[in-house]
Protein backbone atom coordinates (compact mmCIF):
# COMPACT_ATOMS: atom_id res chain seq x y z
CA UNK A 1 0.00 0.00 0.00
CA UNK A 2 1.31 3.69 -1.01
CA UNK A 3 1.61 5.91 2.11
CA UNK A 4 3.32 8.43 0.52
CA UNK A 5 3.51 11.14 -2.65
CA UNK A 6 4.73 13.57 -4.30
CA UNK A 7 2.65 16.90 -4.41
CA UNK A 8 3.15 20.80 -5.23
CA UNK A 9 4.42 22.14 -1.82
CA UNK A 10 4.37 25.52 -0.47
CA UNK A 11 7.84 25.05 1.26
CA UNK A 12 9.62 24.31 -1.91
CA UNK A 13 8.52 23.39 -5.05
CA UNK A 14 7.66 19.47 -4.63
CA UNK A 15 7.16 17.55 -1.07
CA UNK A 16 6.27 14.15 0.41
CA UNK A 17 2.95 14.10 1.67
CA UNK A 18 1.81 10.98 3.57
CA UNK A 19 -1.81 10.12 2.53
CA UNK A 20 -2.46 7.98 6.44
CA UNK A 21 -2.41 8.75 10.07
CA UNK A 22 1.04 8.62 11.14
CA UNK A 23 1.76 8.15 14.73
CA UNK A 24 4.39 9.91 17.05
CA UNK A 25 7.23 8.07 16.48
CA UNK A 26 6.15 5.55 14.28
CA UNK A 27 8.50 4.75 11.30
CA UNK A 28 7.28 6.49 8.33
CA UNK A 29 9.39 5.13 5.55
CA UNK A 30 13.17 4.59 4.68
CA UNK A 31 15.15 6.38 1.96
CA UNK A 32 15.16 4.87 -1.09
CA UNK A 33 18.35 5.28 -3.64
CA UNK A 34 21.69 3.98 -4.77
CA UNK A 35 24.36 3.71 -2.25
CA UNK A 36 27.72 5.11 -3.76
CA UNK A 37 30.77 4.75 -2.03
CA UNK A 38 33.97 6.84 -1.71
CA UNK A 39 34.44 10.45 -0.85
CA UNK A 40 35.50 11.21 -4.33
CA UNK A 41 32.56 9.78 -6.11
CA UNK A 42 29.84 11.35 -3.53
CA UNK A 43 32.04 14.65 -4.28
CA UNK A 44 31.32 14.62 -7.84
CA UNK A 45 27.65 13.25 -7.07
CA UNK A 46 27.41 16.72 -4.95
CA UNK A 47 28.43 19.07 -6.69
CA UNK A 48 26.55 17.32 -10.13
CA UNK A 49 23.47 17.78 -8.09
CA UNK A 50 24.46 21.53 -6.39
CA UNK A 51 24.41 22.74 -9.83
CA UNK A 52 21.45 21.71 -10.86
CA UNK A 53 19.72 23.17 -7.57
CA UNK A 54 18.47 19.63 -6.15
CA UNK A 55 20.49 17.38 -4.13
CA UNK A 56 19.24 13.93 -3.27
CA UNK A 57 22.28 12.39 -1.37
CA UNK A 58 22.36 12.21 2.12
CA UNK A 59 25.74 10.52 3.86
CA UNK A 60 26.40 7.58 5.95
CA UNK A 61 28.38 7.06 9.02
CA UNK A 62 31.93 8.93 8.29
CA UNK A 63 31.21 9.56 4.88
CA UNK A 64 32.59 7.36 2.74
CA UNK A 65 29.07 5.93 1.83
CA UNK A 66 25.97 7.95 0.61
CA UNK A 67 22.43 7.14 -0.45
CA UNK A 68 21.61 9.21 -3.72
CA UNK A 69 17.83 8.88 -4.33
CA UNK A 70 18.54 10.91 -7.61
CA UNK A 71 18.81 7.03 -8.66
CA UNK A 72 16.19 4.63 -7.58
CA UNK A 73 14.39 7.03 -4.95
CA UNK A 74 11.02 7.71 -4.69
CA UNK A 75 8.41 10.23 -2.40
CA UNK A 76 11.37 10.57 0.43
CA UNK A 77 13.66 12.14 -1.95
CA UNK A 78 10.75 15.33 -1.93
CA UNK A 79 10.83 15.64 1.97
CA UNK A 80 11.47 19.15 2.61
CA UNK A 81 13.56 21.60 5.35
CA UNK A 82 11.46 22.68 8.47
CA UNK A 83 12.86 24.53 11.33
CA UNK A 84 9.85 23.12 13.11
CA UNK A 85 9.65 19.23 11.37
CA UNK A 86 7.16 16.91 11.81
CA UNK A 87 9.81 13.96 11.29
CA UNK A 88 13.56 13.31 11.76
CA UNK A 89 15.84 10.86 10.27
CA UNK A 90 18.58 8.05 11.91
CA UNK A 91 20.98 6.09 10.31
CA UNK A 92 20.23 2.02 11.03
CA UNK A 93 22.16 -0.90 10.45
CA UNK A 94 22.43 -2.12 6.86
CA UNK A 95 23.47 1.61 5.05
CA UNK A 96 19.98 2.56 5.42
CA UNK A 97 18.41 5.74 6.63
CA UNK A 98 14.57 5.97 8.18
CA UNK A 99 12.23 8.90 8.38
CA UNK A 100 10.07 8.45 11.91
CA UNK A 101 7.33 10.78 13.14
CA UNK A 102 7.97 13.33 15.21
CA UNK A 103 4.53 14.07 16.75
CA UNK A 104 1.30 12.72 15.27
CA UNK A 105 0.91 13.62 11.72
CA UNK A 106 -2.20 14.08 10.05
CA UNK A 107 -3.09 12.17 6.45
CA UNK A 108 -2.05 14.90 3.58
CA UNK A 109 0.28 16.35 5.55
CA UNK A 110 3.67 17.00 4.54
CA UNK A 111 7.17 15.40 6.04
CA UNK A 112 9.81 17.42 6.59
CA UNK A 113 12.97 17.31 8.82
CA UNK A 114 15.10 20.08 9.73
CA UNK A 115 18.21 19.89 7.82
CA UNK A 116 20.84 21.06 9.12
CA UNK A 117 23.12 19.45 6.77
CA UNK A 118 26.43 21.24 5.17
CA UNK A 119 25.01 19.21 1.90
CA UNK A 120 21.59 20.70 1.92
CA UNK A 121 21.74 24.41 2.58
CA UNK A 122 18.24 26.23 1.63
CA UNK A 123 19.12 28.69 -1.36
CA UNK A 124 18.01 32.14 -0.74
CA UNK A 125 17.12 31.84 3.20
CA UNK A 126 14.88 29.36 4.28
CA UNK A 127 11.42 28.99 3.08
CA UNK A 128 9.52 27.16 5.87
CA UNK A 129 7.43 29.63 7.26
CA UNK A 130 7.78 28.24 10.36
CA UNK A 131 7.08 30.98 13.25
CA UNK A 132 10.31 29.92 15.19
CA UNK A 133 12.43 29.68 11.77
CA UNK A 134 15.95 30.50 12.12
CA UNK A 135 16.87 31.54 8.74
CA UNK A 136 13.44 33.33 7.58
CA UNK A 137 13.38 35.54 4.63
CA UNK A 138 10.91 37.91 6.15
CA UNK A 139 13.64 37.51 9.21
CA UNK A 140 16.61 38.81 6.29
CA UNK A 141 14.54 42.12 4.84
Amino acid sequence: MQTLEVRPSTINNRGCFTLVPVGKRKRLAAYRGELIRGKRRIAERLRAQTAAGVVKIIRLGCGTRAIDAEVGGDATAFINHSCAPNAYMREVPGDQVMFFALRDIAAGEEITIDYRDPDHPPAGGCRCDAPECRMSRRRAT
